[in-house]
């Protein structure tokens, strides 16, 4: 079969077989686990991210082999649209853009009008509690003007507070002798997938507040989508900041380097 008639995967495989490169070595100089390359070349969709993330990973597979990435792309796309496309179109981010903004005036609207009701409200206390010869008048005002403007602003903007991190989990997970425990925890949306000790443990795409925890006494391979919106912990001890916003990474972690991945 020529190369022109074989899958987008197969074209890869069959790519990297005639230059004689293992796909170890590969994973080495990609920082992308054998386990995902293998994934692209049988394209397997169990363990592989869908959307941006798996084009990152054809994209970077196909500059190591010398193939033209966009024609593979294109291939896989075509043949796998829900799990390789997923491109949202420019009109539709526009669209939400909008919709959001629109969100933000109308919060931005009733913030002023709150805290102006708040204030005219206070100034009639005040004025009740100086005409009644009230001597806690001044008090009363100081604290309720802060406390209620604060109030309002938040529930006005539909802010809750922070989304749970890494950082904000105030206890810790047992951890045994010559184990190693690793704790995930995005601020948005991520993919991860983990090799766990040679076993594909882990491929899923993680939400804000979510947390999986990952033991191991060998090694875990790490294939992260953004590496810049998660946080990682090490037997409780916080790591460094992994890499930016978009940058897909691909950690390997075990007793040998761990430390090396703690926040100084």
């Amino acid at each position: 079969m020529g190369l022109d008639e074989m899958s987008p995967g197969k074209k890869l495989q069959a790519a990297r077989e005639a230059k004689g490169i293992a796909l170890g070595d590969v994973a080495r100089d990609t920082r992308i686990s054998a386990a995902t390359l293998k994934a692209l070349e049988e394209e397997d969709f169990e363990f592989l991210p869908r959307g941006i993330y798996t084009r990152a990973f054809i994209k970077t597979y196909c500059g190591v082999l010398g193939l033209e990435a966009e024609v593979i792309l294109d291939e896989f796309i075509e043949k796998y649209p829900d799990e390789v496309g997923q491109i949202i179109k420019s009109d539709t981010v526009t669209a939400l853009a909008n919709e959001e903004y629109g969100k933000r005036q109308v919060a931005s609207a009733i913030t002023i009008v709150v805290t102006v009701l708040s204030v005219v409200g206070l100034l009639g206390v005040v004025a009740y509690l100086i005409f009644q010869g009230s001597p806690e008048a001044s008090d009363v005002v100081v604290t309720s003007v802060s406390d209620t403007t604060t109030m309002s602003h938040n529930s006005a903007a539909g802010v809750v507070g922070p989304e749970p991190t890494i950082e904000s989990i105030d206890h810790d997970v047992a951890v045994t002798d010559n184990e190693l425990v690793i704790e995930l925890a995005p601020q948005a949306e991520c993919w991860v997938s983990a090799v766990v000790d040679g076993v594909q443990s882990l491929s899923k795409l993680m939400k804000p507040g979510e947390r999986e925890i990952i033991r191991f006494t060998d090694r875990t391979i790490l294939n992260i989508g953004d590496a810049g919106v998660l946080s990682l912990k090490i037997n409780n001890r916080l790591a460094r900041p992994l890499g930016g916003n978009g940058e897909v990474v691909t950690l390997t972690i075990d007793h040998s380097n761990y430390q090396t991945y703690f926040l100084q």
